[in-house]
Order: structure tokens, then sequence, then C-alpha cells
């Protein structure tokens, strides 16, 4: 057969690939009878962070377990000489007492002595700190304990070791540390956030926070006072609160104006649960700032905390107490002034703010409920709402307010103004306490305890004691370049010198630390983005951080052009070598004293905050002086860094690998110190390789590196980098093409090293997929591969922006006055109110003020949408560049002026820009910010556009800078050697769409994937094909040389044939000719597309990691909290999981008393290794688990999201609850062209809230009759949960709803035919909120024809298995 020419156009997404297969006309190919073009779908990939988070948790506790076991071990012997049953009591405590071991069915859990039980335990020891208090013997009458009481005492304080954050040599907590953590906060508030606080002395701050006698609010009132910072600065103030655990807004410390909100409280019990959303939320530079701020109040609060004693178990029984006399106060107070109601209700009830809820606990056998989820009369404990101290102390100052007479009241009314009141053991401060305040106290414990435990004393062959090994187990941490100790762990990375377990004493014997801290900088950290097999630098690297500045600096513009290099590397070395941050403020003074400038106005290219600064030069000048200019000791403050980069949470080992400087005489002990006091962290993206890649500027031949070239002239990374007047473009790709395999051998495996995100390798893996079979098919590659880039939120415009045009108005219009007639932020509020501000022209009319751009002239409001008297302009012209950006390219202009002077001119002609009205609106909306640096710099510029720009802005259209799809293409440019990878950009796609009238629904059916993919190679083949790859050499061979033959215009591009060498890629439509739109037009109407989605059958959690009270939970939909504990299966005893994760599915046909079945049953993951080890363990299941007779198995095997079929209606199979299969559908709606264009109206206008003349009550109910009549009488009737008879019957409903609720009410009911989940709200119509779940039951009848559909990845392959045998 002989292979055919032809086109293949991708449209990628991280849940679908779109993809279409044409001849060189653009008419679609056929194969196996189909049109070749379909939609690939899948879940979007999560990346690993939660995984890892869960793996991380897990690992802690089986350490825990671990420690406690060895903890057990030195303790078994001398224990079972006196009580053989206690550690199997106290692991059988968890049970009911009928599910005991027979030797231990008492219900004493811990002592069961004839003359010491529970009960007399918990007397002597109401909690673990009174036993601790005791066994520390403070006043040193050398009492002796029993061991089980050591043992008891230990083993709580091995499961709450407190933190490691300190990181401290030693034992001892001194201010040295939080000294140093106190400044650079200082010096960072004043060089990034310019919020200039008087440094106080750092024992005061933290006297005040430490301060017990004093409430959160009255500490800040003291720390205002200590900083004389007023109410006036809120930023400040709310830096003071966040400081004495207040409740803030995060973001208002580091912008006063912002709209944003991250709420967070250090004082918060759950703040630490919250720190990975808060990472998210902030800047790195936030986030480190905020942690610095948690540290001194940590070391506050622990130091109010601890005050006035040396254990922690002191604190903690005095707080005992003080609750206890605080209760008994209470209550005596709710009998002398409360009703019996009321007081029933505070200490009965579980009411929110009730004392009950407080402790989390009902302990009265005659409590009151306020809701049906417990039983009444019944003790209940956990979960209770409204129990924070906040709650309970509202209620109690609500019950009181009016007795102001009562000594008693007052005392209880200033212990809750000082927070003291009814103090808790278990709170929001208990995160603060440090791994060496309890090693104090255990060394105290087992000092005393060696006195009567001889045991303790005895050395093993390591030569230490057992006090001494617990000591060391108790303060181990495993260093995190360390990582998992498995010998089998699929994730660790450790090398070990021998076999064995690894305990605190001998790591260094079992693991081989150098090798293992070599193999995680190897596993770990991440390869380059350009340069595979190149690992990354770290961030605080001095050049990485010298790379960061000069990218930044070198895009700054005084009036519109860039800088001179010069005045560059000046503004580097007088501005940013001093090591600080460099403000907007502090560089534009700098350049007014260099008279480069008269005006901030001038300069642009750059934000406000300037985010890169070269704080590691700082450090490192700091340590080395003038020295550093010299290479030895450069590379050593690099290989400095590198290290403290590994080993930042480690200053032992970083110690170490930094001894050598001090042996060399490069750094003396005291700078050893300071450099340990130093923070760096975080890695970069690109490695030293890149920044010392060599290149060539073509104009000179010199060989520049380049980092060099970035130094010397200013042009940033990416303008370097795509560069034609430098090799670096080259030099790259030899870097990146390395051997690479036929697309045939590629595997998954094959992109693990690659820089991709987890969802952009799955998709990037779904298409190569879809790219194997189509190459399969047709027998050869094909000619061209068009790949759609990914619209950056710029050429998104409107629709990229996230804040809404009126916050946005709103917020510019602050601090402008209002004029004669405007009441602007009044005119705005009223505008956005009524959905107006989403006109571009009215918006643009706000964002100038009013004013013409281009007269200075007012506009006339009233006519402002009459289209012969003002026009929205292009500063840039269209012609040249497409660039529809409202806030960096679009004017609101008179009409005449436009067409009469500015035409289709750049720059901005002079008759323009020299009237002085004109150019005094540009500078101050320019100052007002109203206008952005870029537009501002368009408008100015005198310069006229380069043959390079004017090269540059077709490259645009021909050229990806993304990552992701550039690192695709690449891919297929090294699978497919043959083939041309052309770049389809979104933007023109999207044009031609709207031009043509091809609009694009979403929720009438997928089909625009396809669609996409189509267009993409129609459009990308003509820009392809009229620029080539190198539009500059067409701006200079042939558009310079015959500008009527090969004239061009970017906004008008397909009103010309598109013809060169010999290739036809566009012919225009003319009178006498329909063109080649004629054809995309026949193409576009195909209802055709293909529709496959991946299967997967599923890894990770077993279950929701949420665990529910017995009360709660039910054995058909829990999971038993220890599945491999026979007594501990009854949730209804012991509570379980929900959500039980589904590995996959299988058929099966058993009988269920006489009753024969085929059933589709889901096999939990926890029981899928069991399972599938066991021979016929599939068989067993379904007879022990299920309690199934004569089992078949018709499929082993059915995968989530596996195609079914029931009475000819294809579903994808995607989950399970109770009894019920969930299906997602697999049918796309089909409608003439006339109708989707319809919806898209339908669509905006809902969007808008604007009805009339857009959408009418006539067409919307011809559109309900059409739907209803498809879901009743097409295949939709077929499907499980059919709603063709309700529509029907709902009709008169519809009809009688206004405009607006009709149009919502149609896009409701497209939901039901959406691919994907249907589920919606058609109570419009008067249908349930949850109308249209497709929910079958699990037991399969032959009467519906039930099939499974196996398909290949594009779908040209299918093959169908009827589960009936009757239908074969």
């Amino acid at each position: 057969m002989e292979k055919q020419d032809y086109f293949l156009g991708l449209d990628m997404g991280t849940s679908s690939v779109g993809w279409a297969v044409t001849n060189t006309k653009y008419e679609l190919l056929r194969k196996k009878g189909k049109d070749m073009w379909g939609i690939r779908e899948f879940d979007e990939a999560s990346s690993a962070a939660e995984r890892r988070t869960h793996r991380v948790d897990r690992r802690r506790r089986q350490r825990q377990v671990v420690r406690l076991g060895l903890l057990k071990s030195y303790f078994s012997e001398e224990i079972a000489k006196i009580d053989p049953n206690f550690f199997i009591r106290l692991e059988n405590s968890k049970y009911f007492l009928e599910d005991k071991d027979e030797r231990v069915r008492t219900k004493n859990g811990v002592f069961n002595d004839d003359n010491y039980k529970d009960v007399d335990y918990y007397r002597d020891y109401p909690t673990i700190f009174h036993l601790r208090q005791a066994l520390l013997d403070i006043d040193n009458k050398g009492e002796k304990f029993d061991v089980r009481l050591v043992y008891l005492a230990l083993a709580n304080m091995f499961k709450h070791r407190g933190h490691f954050l300190l990181n401290a040599e030693g034992d001892a907590l001194n201010t040295e540390q939080v000294e140093v953590v106190y400044k650079e906060i200082l010096d960072s508030l004043e060089n990034d956030y310019e919020i200039i606080i008087e440094q106080k002395p750092i024992q005061q701050v933290i006297d005040i926070i430490g301060n017990t006698d004093n409430g959160r609010k009255k500490k800040h009132e003291e720390l205002q006072k200590l900083f004389e910072v007023t109410k006036k600065d809120k930023r400040a103030n709310e830096l003071l609160k966040c400081l004495c655990g207040l409740s803030v807004n995060v973001k208002l410390i580091f912008d006063e104006n912002t709209e944003e909100e991250v709420k967070i409280c250090f004082n918060d019990f759950s703040y630490t649960d919250k720190i990975p959303e808060l990472m998210e939320q902030l800047t790195e530079e936030e986030y480190a700032l905020i942690e610095q701020l948690k540290s001194i109040y940590d070391y506050a609060v622990l130091a109010g905390t601890m005050k006035g004693h040396d254990y922690l178990s002191c604190v903690r029984v005095e707080l005992y107490k003080k609750h206890a006399d605080d209760l008994k106060l209470l209550k005596a107070l709710y009998r002398k002034y409360k009703t019996e109601e009321e007081y029933n209700k505070m200490f009965r009830s579980n009411a929110d703010g009730t004392y009950s809820a407080y402790v989390n606990s009902l302990n009265s056998s005659d409590a009151i409920f306020k809701s049906d989820e417990v039983v009444e009369g019944s003790k209940y404990r956990r979960n209770m709402k409204g129990r924070k101290s906040e709650d309970i102390y509202a209620t109690i100052k609500k019950a009181f307010k009016d007795i102001t007479e009562d000594k008693d009241v007052s005392f209880v009314l200033e212990q809750i103004e000082k927070e003291q009141f009814l103090p808790k053991q278990l709170t929001g401060a208990n995160g603060v306490i440090p791994n060496q305040v309890h090693k104090k106290e255990m060394e105290r414990i087992l000092k005393n305890a060696e006195n009567y435990l001889p045991f303790l004393k005895d050395k093993d062959e390591s030569g230490l004691t057992v006090s001494e090994r617990i000591i060391r187990l108790f303060t181990f941490q495993i260093p995190y370049y360390v990582g998992p100790l498995g010998e089998n762990s699929k994730t660790g990375w450790i090398v070990r010198k021998e076999k064995g377990a690894v305990l605190p004493w001998n790591i260094n014997d079992k693991v081989d630390m150098s090798a293992t801290s070599e193999a995680f900088i190897g596993n770990l950290i991440r390869t380059c983005t350009y340069i595979q097999g190149e690992k990354v630098m770290p961030k605080a690297s001095l050049a990485y951080e010298r790379y960061c500045v000069l990218n930044e600096i070198n895009n700054l513009c005084i009036d519109g052009e860039r800088i001179d290099t010069k005045l560059k590397q000046q503004i580097y070395k007088d501005c940013f070598m001093k090591g600080k941050k460099v403000t907007k403020k502090q560089l534009c003074s700098y350049l007014a004293a260099q008279n480069a400038i008269n005006s901030e106005e001038q300069v642009t290219g750059i934000d406000k905050n300037i985010n890169n600064s070269l704080s590691s030069y700082g450090k490192m000048y700091a340590i080395f002086g003038e020295r550093l200019k010299e290479d030895a000791i450069l590379a050593a403050a690099e290989d400095i860094i590198y290290w403290a980069t590994i080993f930042g949470d480690s200053k032992k080992m970083l110690k170490q690998r930094l001894k050598k400087y001090v042996e060399e005489g490069l750094i003396d002990e005291n700078q050893l110190k300071r450099i340990l006091g130093y923070k760096f962290k975080d890695w970069g993206r690109y490695s030293k390789a890149l920044l010392t890649l060599s290149g060539c500027d073509k104009s000179t031949g010199e060989i520049i590196t380049l980092g060099q070239a970035m130094w010397e002239y200013s042009l940033n990374f990416m303008e370097l980098i795509n560069s034609d007047e430098f090799t670096f473009k080259e030099e790259l790709e030899k870097h990146t093409k390395v051997a690479m395999k036929q697309l045939s051998e590629f595997t998954y495996e094959d992109l693990e090293d690659s820089y991709f995100s987890v969802p952009v390798k799955r998709m990037i893996w779904q298409t190569l997929l879809v790219v194997r079979e189509i190459e399969q098919v047709m027998g050869c590659a094909p000619k061209r591969i068009f790949v759609e880039m990914t619209r950056t939120e710029e050429e998104k415009g409107d629709k990229g922006r996230k804040e809404s045009r009126g916050n946005q108005l709103i917020e510019l219009y602050k601090s402008i006055k209002n004029t004669e007639g405007h009441n602007w932020k009044e005119e705005i509020a009223g505008a956005d109110k009524d959905g107006k501000l989403r006109s571009k022209k009215l918006f643009l009319y706000y964002m100038q003020m009013g004013r013409d751009m281009y007269t200075g002239e007012e506009i006339d409001l009233g006519r402002l949408y009459d289209d012969n008297l003002y026009d929205i302009d292009h500063i840039y012209p269209r012609h040249y560049v497409k660039d529809d950006s409202i806030m960096n390219n679009l004017v609101l202009v008179n009409r005449r002026a436009n067409q009469d002077i500015k035409k289709d001119l750049y720059p901005i002609p002079e008759q323009i820009k020299a009237n002085p009205k004109v150019r005094e609106l540009w500078d101050t909306l320019h100052k007002q910010k109203l206008i952005t640096d870029v537009k501002y710099a368009r408008l100015i510029s005198n310069t006229p556009f380069t043959e390079k720009q004017l090269g540059d802005f077709i490259a645009r259209q021909l050229v990806e800078t993304g990552q992701g799809t550039k690192g695709v293409a690449n891919l297929l440019e090294q699978l497919f050697k043959d083939t041309v990878i052309v770049y389809a950009k979104a933007t023109n796609v999207s044009d031609f769409r709207r031009d043509n009238g091809f609009l694009k629904s979403r929720i009438v059916n997928d089909f625009h994937h396809a669609q996409d993919a189509y267009l993409n190679i129609v459009v990308g083949n003509v820009y392809y094909t009229k620029f080539t790859n190198n539009p500059w050499n067409f701006i200079r061979k042939d558009y310079e040389k015959d500008k009527e033959k090969n004239r061009y215009n970017l906004a008008k591009m397909f009103e010309w044939n598109v013809v060169r060498g010999g290739e036809t890629a566009w012919i225009a439509k003319r009178k006498d000719e329909e063109g080649t739109i004629a054809t995309v037009r026949k193409m576009m109407q195909k209802n055709t597309p293909l529709l496959t989605r991946m299967n997967f059958e599923q890894h990770g959690g077993i279950a929701n990691a949420t665990l529910y009270s017995a009360k709660k939970a039910k054995p058909e939909n829990y999971l038993p909290l220890k599945t491999a504990d026979e007594r501990m299966k009854d949730v209804k005893k012991y509570g379980g999981y929900t959500s039980m994760t589904i590995a996959y599915y299988f058929i099966v046909r058993h009988k269920e008393g006489k009753k024969e079945n085929v059933t589709i049953e889901a096999l939990p993951l926890h029981c899928k290794d069991k399972v599938e080890r066991e021979e016929k363990g599939l068989e067993r299941y379904c007879e022990e688990v299920l309690g199934y007779g004569e089992v078949n198995i018709i499929r082993r095997k059915l995968k989530i999201q596996s195609l079914l079929e029931f009475n000819g209606y294809q579903v994808h199979l995607s989950g399970k609850t109770g009894d019920r299969l969930i299906l997602r559908n697999a049918m796309s709606l089909c409608l003439p062209t006339k109708w989707v264009t319809y919806i898209k109206k339908l669509e905006k206008a809902v969007n808008v809230q604007i009805f009339e003349e857009v959408v009418t009550t006539e067409e919307n109910t011809k559109l309900y009759d059409i739907l209803a009549d498809k879901h009743a009488n097409t295949v939709y009737a077929k499907r499980p949960n059919a709603f063709g008879q309700k529509l029907l019957a709902d009709r008169e409903k519809f009809v009688t709803l206004q405009l607006e609720k009709q149009c919502e009410a149609l896009l409701q009911m497209l939901q039901l035919t959406k691919i994907g989940s249907t589920e919606t709200n058609l109570t419009l119509i008067g249908e349930s909120e949850h109308s249209g779940k497709i929910l079958i039951s699990k037991n399969l009848k032959a009467s519906d024809r039930p099939a499974i559909i196996s398909q290949s990845v594009t779908g040209l392959y299918e093959k169908k298995e009827w589960i009936f045998a009757e239908e074969e």
C-alpha cells in the first residue's frame, strides 16, 4: 500500500488530548470505517505530595512502635517478675471486656493487683503528669516506685517527644539564636516590605509574649507601646497581633491594600495542620518570615509556660489543680445565680459553648443532648462542636454580665480576660515544647530510678547503660538526608555498610553516611529544566542569585527603552551588591541621583517590589569580606551554600562538612558559628551547566557564556536563548537531543527523569499513546504534527483575569479625588453591580478617567457605544502583532483621530504626542497606576519597529516559549526524525473560530477538543507555510524585497491565498470560488469524533484517613481500624474508616440462597494483595467476605472507568455507593450548529446577566422541546434513570418561567447529557436538586443486554463482549 502524506493535529490538556488526522487538503481521513479524529480523556494526575505525607506519617508511627518496643524490652524481664500479664493487659485495654484475652479478662486495663487496681492508680495520679512529677522526686525524699509506674511515665514521654525544631546543640535553651532570628526579621521587614520597627531588646519582647498574667489582646497593647506602633499602621499592627497569637490576615502584613485573606493564628491547636495550605498561599519569602515569627512566639510561650518551674510536669499539675478550683467556683456561681435548667445546660449538655463541649465529654448518666447523634442518658465523648476556649468564655461572660458586685464573678471575668480560666492540658501551646524540655525531665526520672532499679545501670555490647540507651532513643532523630531505613524501600536511597537494625548508637556502623548523603543528592535534587541529567543549583547559590537579579533588571526601561548596559552594571554593583533587597523606590532614587530620570513614571519593566536580591552574597561578604573576589574563596562560599542547603536541618552534619574550612584556615570557629546560624533552603530551576553554557555572539564572533551575556547585554534569559543573534538556541538543542528510543519502544519510565510535573507527564504519555496508534494505523509517520500551545493569562485577556474589573477599579480609585461631574467610586460601584463593566469600552473609559487617549478630551459617556464616535484602538497595530491585552495594548479613542491621524502607524504620530493635554493625561494615568508600565512605554516610544521586532511579532505566533509545550515538541521531534513539528497558537485558533462562526460550547459535548486539534492543522499550516520556521528571514528576504506580493497582516491572515514553494496552504474565498473554508466548514459540521477514556487500577491510600466512632460506623461501608485483628473488625464496636478505596471491579455469577445472580463487585484495595497472592483468591473473597455460594468469575478484572453498555447506551464505570454502581455518561449530544450557537449565547447571557436582545422565550421553548425530544425518543431514552418523560411533563413549568430562569434551567438540563457526571439541579422545573445521577444496581439483568466495550486508545479499534451468553 502506498504511503500517504498526512497531517496530525494535537490539542493537549492535563485531562484530555484532542487529535485529528487529515490529508494535505484538510480533509479528515477515514480508517476502520471511522473518521480519524477524537478525544482521549483521563483524570488529571495528582502530585505525590499527599501520598508522601501519608507515607511519612506511617513511617513515623512505625518508628514510634519500634522505639516503644525497645523500651518495653528493657523493662519486660523486671516487670515479669512481679506482674507477668502487665503488657498483655495494656495491649488488651483497647478491647471490650468480652473480646479480651482470657488471661486478662477484667475491667482493669493497667493494674490488677490484689491491693492495687486501676481505680487506685487514677486516684493517685489523675493525669500522667502527676505520675511524672512524683517520679521526679522534687523534694529528694528518695522514695521508691513500682517499676511499672516508671515504664508508664517513660512510655508516655516516648509517645510525645516534643518538636526538634530548635536544632540546638546541648540542652540549654537560651535567647542567642532567637536574637539572630529577631534581627533577621527586623532587617527583612525594613528592606523587603518597608515596615520600619525600631529594634528593642529581645528579652523585653519575650517577657511580654510569655507573660501568662495577660491575655493576648493585652500583650498586643504592650507590644504596641514597646515598639511605638500606632493603630493607623495596619501592617505593623497585624504583625504584632500575629506575634501575640491572635488571629490575623497574614496577607495584610505584606500588602495594606490586599483583597486576599489568609487567616492564621499561632495559638490555634490546628496551626501545624494548616502549614501545607499556608505554603501554597504565600510566597517563599512571605512564608519564611511567618516561620521566623512563629519561632519567636514558640520560644516566648515556652518561657512563659515554664516560668518558675524546672520541669514541665510541675507546670501541668499546677494547671490541673487550677482547672479543678475554677470548675468548683464556676459550679458554685451557677448554683448561686442560675436556674437548675441553666446549670444542667452548662454542665450536662453537649450544646455549643458549654463546659461539656469544652472538655469534649459528657460523663453524667442524666446528660441532655441537643441532637439525635447519641442516645439520651448515655455517656458520650469526642467530636463535639463549639468547644474552643472563646466559646465557653463567651457563654460565661453572657451569663454573668449583669452581676458586678460579686468578687468571685469579678475574679472569673478577670481570669477570662487573661485567658487563664479553666486551663486545659492539651492546647496549641503544646506544640511549642521542644524535645530538650522532655529530655531534662526524663534524665532526672531515670537518675532517681537507678537508685532502686539496678537493671537501668546494666551495659550491653555498645558500652551504654539501659538509661543511656533510653535517652539516646528518645532524643534521636533520623537525619532527613538518610531517608527511609528499610532495605527494600521503594522510595529510599540509603547506602548500608552492614545489615541489621539501625539504632542511635550504631547508625554510623550500619549506614555509610557520606555515600547516603551523596545518594540523597542524586535522588532528590531535580534535574535542570533545559539540560537533562544536570542537577539544579541551590536557590541561594551566588551564581543563581546573580542570574535571578540580572534576569529581572535586564527588563528595566527608561522612557520605554531598555537601559544602557553600563548603567545596568552600575545599578547591580551600587544597589544590589550590598546584599539587601532593593525596592523600586530605592532604585528610582538611585537613577535620579545619576541624572538618568526626572520622575518615577519614566521607569518601567519592573514590579513595585523587585523580587530578587543578592542576600547570599551579603551573608558571604560578611564572612569573607573582600576575599570573596578571589576564585578559591568564591568556590568555597558556593560549596558552603551547597552543603548548607542539603544539611540545613542538621547543624551537626553541616558542621562536620564545614570543619575542613576551619582546618584549612579559610574560616575561624566564630565564622563557622555564624554560617551555622544562616538558613539556606530550596533549589533553583537551572543547573550550573546551563548558566555557563557557551554560545557565540554572531555580530562579533566572540564566544561568551550565558551568564556573561546577561551581564554584557540588557537581555533577559528567554530573549537570549531564543535570539537569532546568539547561538545559545542551537547549543541547547545539542544538549537536549540525546539518544532517543523509537516511539514503539518508548515507555512511561522514560519520562521519569524529565522535569515535567506529574499532570504534564500523564498528558504527554497519553498523547504518545495516541500518536503511536495513529502511526501504526497509517503505516508511516505524519508529514507534520501541529501542537497547540496553552494560552498564557495575558493572551486570555479578559478571561484570564482572576480579580473582577470592579474591584480592580475601586482599588485604583481609592486615592483619586472626584472631579467635576464625576463621583468616580459611586459610578464604578454602580456599573460593576449592573455587570456593565464587562464591556471593554466602559472599562477603558474608567481606566482613562473618562478621557480620549489620542486627544485628551472628555468622552461623552451617553454616546460611548456609538461606533461612529468612539473606537477601541490597538497601540501596536494588529497588522503587525496580535495583542488584544486590554491592560497593555488597547485604548479608547475618538474614531476620527484614530482614522485620520493614528491609522495603522507606529510609533504614535507626533501630532498626537505633541498635544500637551495628551501627554499630561498619559503621565497622570501612569502615575495613578491606571495604565501599566507596558502600555505607557508603548504610548511614549519614538522608535519604529525594527526588522527584528517585526520578525519577533510573527515568531510569537510560531515559536513556543512555555517549557511544557516545548518539552513535548522536543520529545516528538526526537521520536519522529523526518516529521516537522509546528506550533499552533491557541489565540490564532480562537480568532479563526470567532471570525468564521465556529463557536465552542463545552456544555454541549466534548467535540471541541477534536475540533481544536483539526483547526490546529488548518491554522498552524497556514502560518507555517506563509512564514516558515524563520519569520526574521521572511521579513528580510521576502517582505522587504516585494511588500505587495509578500504582504501580510496578522489580523487578516485568511483573506489572501497562502502559497509557498508549490504548496498551497489556503485559498481565500472569492465571489467565484468557495475557497478552503468550504472544506473546513464541511469537516467542522461532522458529529463523528471518537471518545475514549483512560481506565485504570487504583493505588494509594486504602481509605479516607478520618476515623469515625462506633456510633456512626456501619459494617457495609466502613473499613475496620485494623483488618488484621479479628477482634477489631466489628466497626459497630470499635469504629472505622469510611470511603474504602476500590482497586478494581470484577463480574461474578453466584448464588445467594437459591437465587442465582450476576453482579459487578468492587475489590477493596486493602484486600487486593491477599486476593492476587492466593490461588483462587477472588473466589475465596466472594465466598468468605461476600458470603456467596457456587461462585463463577466471569471477568476477573474490570478497571475503573471501563466502558459498559446497557441497552445500547454507553457509560463509564466510575464508583460504588452501597449496592449501586455510579456511572458516567459516555454518549455525546449532537445538535445542529444553529443550536450550538444559541446555547453559547445562553451561556454568555447567564454569565453577564444581560438577556434581552440576546435570547428569547420563544427560542428557549424550542430548545427545551428539542432537548426533551432527545431524552424521550433517541438513545437517551435508554439511559439508566432516563429523563425524557419527566421533561415532557415539566414543559408547562418551564414555559411559565421568567426569561433569565429559563436560561438557567436550559443550562442545567444540558448537564444531563454532559460527558462525565450528569448530576444537576432541576428545581426550577420541579425536579430534584440532585437530578440526573446515573446509578444502577450491581445486579445485572439479561434484559438490559449488558456488555463490556474494550477500546484502543484512539477508539479506532473496538471489541464488544456480551456479559450474558445469549448475546454472543
